[in-house]
């Protein structure tokens, strides 16, 4: 036998608290999020929260993993049930069977360690190890995002790129191997930045600014401005982001529900920027604007 924590949480903490569960010993990490959609008999996740399930050989390992996760500053509100027993799988080979090599643009995968996809010549390839969490492309919303880098760098080769909330790195990964110029993908989560520089180790990657900062702190304005987190963050940092877009410049936001769109651009308008386009996928919405 097996055992398994359940984790209900805020959903844009899903990736940070996995990150956590195998910092704590786990052998892989389920996460469910809004919208995904989850194996029939899986409990509905609770309104605007996403959950984790991470497995475990030894019941004293989960229960150590519990009592960590509950005194950690961010999780110490967390209900964290007791460790429940399931039958012995081989997790490992299971959870690798979840994370496949993904075409997200005209000429870029993401693929995990174990299996390199059979890229065309020149096609740009990222390496991200799903068991470091905090984004590997196979999320709707890091998709549209990913695909709308490779789609607005051929049209602007080595334009420069702002990554905000850049999570494990992805999105300035790709940017660079697609031939961004100046990639800076800014975070308030250190842990995130130290996932995000060893992923560009890994990727055979040098030059990316890592910032623990908020945009406002980040030098210059850049042709292209993405961020993928939450509406309420998308709204809050509106003002710092906007001003991040250069002149004739493009902003791309995701990390919205398809009926949020609206509420989004609204934010954006009124400091000078303009709609330019939208795309939807499986319930998640990207939303593109421009400034003149």
């Amino acid at each position: 036998m097996s055992w398994s924590l359940i984790i209900n949480v805020a959903a844009e903490h899903v990736e940070i608290l996995a990150a956590e569960l195998f910092d704590l010993g786990a052998l892989g990490v389920e996460t469910h999020e809004p919208g995904m959609q989850l194996m029939p008999g899986t409990p509905a996740l609770p309104e605007g929260g996403g959950r984790c399930v991470a497995h475990f050989r030894e019941r004293a390992t989960a229960l150590e993993a519990a009592q960590g996760v509950r005194e950690t500053a961010l999780f110490a509100a967390l209900e964290v049930p007791p460790p429940l027993e399931v039958p012995e799988q081989d997790w490992a080979r299971a959870w690798r069977a979840h994370h496949r090599a993904l075409r997200v643009g005209p000429r870029s995968w993401v693929h995990p360690p174990w299996e390199k996809p059979d890229a065309a010549p020149g096609e740009a390839l990222v390496c991200i190890d799903p068991g470091m969490a905090f984004g590997t492309g196979q999320h709707p919303t890091t998709a549209l995002c990913l695909e709308r880098v490779d789609e607005l760098l051929a049209r602007r080769p080595g334009a420069d790129l702002l990554d905000v909330g850049t999570g494990s790195g992805v999105i300035a990964l790709l940017a660079k191997k697609l031939g961004a110029r100046r990639v800076v993908g800014t975070e308030n989560d250190p842990l995130a930045l130290r996932i995000a520089a060893e992923n560009e180790a890994r990727n055979g990657i040098a030059g990316i600014e890592w910032a623990l900062q908020d945009p406002a702190q980040v030098p210059g304005e850049f042709q292209i401005v993405v961020a993928n987190i939450l509406l309420n963050t998308l709204t809050e940092l509106a003002p710092q982001i906007a001003a991040k877009v250069a002149p004739g410049g493009r902003l791309v936001l995701s990390g919205l529900l398809a009926l949020q769109g609206g509420l989004a651009e609204a934010a954006y308008e009124p400091l000078g920027l303009r709609p330019a386009g939208r795309r939807q996928r499986e319930g998640w919405l990207r939303v593109e604007l421009v400034r003149p």
